[in-house]
């Protein structure tokens, strides 16, 4: 005669469930969940509709965490399943010397295409977007994106170099559009964003910075995370471990409900989820004190779930390796955590400055992993960056701190306690992978 498996088993299988589930979902809630917050009724931009930030995000702006400041963005959320859309891309030509791409993002962050002048038209042109299973006709010849997912983020950058480029960007900008393909649909969002549960926040954020009760914010975690799987089952090679995750109740589709859930199972999803949220948060602390941390992965992971679950966490929007290469920056070159109770200087030494075709910045955050509000307004440093002073020698030398030095034009202001930086490679050289990026190096004690 069979009997039911103790409860403590119960509760360790569920905890190992937990834990795998938030890894692999975490990145699919936090698309849903800022798809739900930019498209919200209540002043968010409609779906399928271009929005065009007005300039390069600042301190107050709060959307998405780690964003670049010297690049203004165009953003769009677009649910193919109710047709194909036709993104148009500006004319390079129109704007010579001026980077951008437009990033397609699926709903598991991965950045499956990237659109502008690097691998397209000079002239511009129109890209017809596909879901995956949209058999609609496009007429010969046109570029056709066929896209993992129904669920699709445009993210564009164009790069602005202060206040007074701004209207020349804001002309390349206003050439981006989206519009439906003749006989689609208004299309409205999917189950996942239209009936969101619980606040529209991350649930990282919830517990280590907003002290919430971790059981409910679990609930609604896993609750949201059954919907978003049937709406976007992900990848065929994914469909394995998502099916190991039933066991414990999750399964895709709406209904979930976690009050109803035997007591054991409740238990260990609780605790794997506390466990994902540890994992994740520690993770990110770079145990290791290096000066910097170059991502590899960014943008295409595969099956590297937890990295992209650490992106996701810290930099959601990333783009892949070939278009742009992220550093991070935590520690000094003595293994110290930064802060701006110390000074710090970045020394490129002659002829090694970092080596792009674009362009490269090193844009400084507050620990809460946005922008550090200062007087000056200045949150990046890099290559377009005007006024900079070179050393005599062609070295060039950054001064990082809370305190203005003597003469600011080289300076990047820091809060007055822990901070860390973001180094961007923009259209990284052959090379750029092997180049040793100089340490943040304390001045004095």
């Amino acid at each position: 005669m069979s009997t039911a498996p103790p409860a403590d088993a119960r509760i360790a299988l569920a905890r190992s469930i937990g834990l795998q589930a938030f890894v692999y979902g975490y990145p699919l809630l936090e698309m849903v969940r800022t798809c739900r917050h930019q498209t919200r009724a209540d002043g968010g931009v409609p779906l399928h509709q271009a929005l065009h930030w007005a300039g390069p995000t600042q301190a107050e702006d709060r959307d998405v965490v780690t964003p670049a400041n010297d690049l203004m963005y165009t953003t769009a959320w677009l649910n193919l399943g109710d047709g194909p859309r036709a993104l148009h891309v500006p004319a390079a030509a129109r704007h010579p010397g001026r980077y951008f791409v437009l990033a397609l993002y699926d709903a598991y962050t991965e950045n499956f295409a990237n659109l502008g002048p690097r691998n397209g038209s000079a002239q511009g042109e129109v890209v017809w977007l596909l879901g995956p299973n949209d058999a609609t006709p496009i007429p010969p010849g046109q570029h056709v994106v066929r896209c993992p997912g129904n669920l699709v983020w445009l993210l564009a950058r164009v790069l602005v170099a202060d206040a007074d480029d701004l209207p020349a960007a804001k002309r390349l900008q206003a050439e981006i559009d989206v519009q439906p393909a003749a006989g689609s649909g208004a299309g409205g969002p999917s189950a996942a964003v239209a009936h969101w549960q619980g606040a529209v926040r991350d649930p990282m954020a919830a517990v280590l910075d907003h002290g919430e009760a971790p059981e409910p914010v679990a609930a609604r975690f896993f609750s949201n995370l059954c919907q978003a799987l049937a709406d976007e089952p992900g990848r065929v090679e994914d469909a394995g471990l998502v099916a190991s995750f039933s066991p414990a109740g999750l399964r895709p589709g709406p209904g979930f409900d976690w009050a109803g859930l035997e007591p054991a199972l409740r238990d260990g999803l609780l605790q794997g989820f506390n466990d994902a949220v540890a994992l994740l948060a520690e993770t990110t602390r770079h145990r290791q004190a290096k000066p910097w941390v170059l991502s590899m992965r960014n943008g295409r992971y595969g099956s590297a779930y937890l990295a992209r679950a650490i992106v996701a966490y810290i930099g959601l929007g990333a783009l892949a390796t070939d278009e742009a290469l992220y550093a991070s920056g935590h520690f000094d070159a003595g293994g110290q955590g930064l802060n701006g109770q110390h000074h710090y200087t970045l020394r490129f030494e002659p002829g090694q400055m970092p080596p792009v075709d674009a362009f490269w910045s090193v844009t400084l955050y507050d620990a809460d992993r946005y922008l550090y509000p200062n007087a000056l307004r200045r949150h990046a440093i890099g290559d377009r960056t005007r006024g900079l002073q070179f050393d005599p020698d062609g070295g060039l030398t950054l001064t990082v701190s809370h305190d203005a030095p003597a003469n600011a034009a080289n300076w990047l202001p820091a809060p007055a306690g822990r901070f860390y930086c973001i180094l961007r490679l923009y259209h990284p050289q052959d090379g750029a992978r092997g180049w040793r990026i100089p340490p943040l190096t304390r001045v004095g004690g």
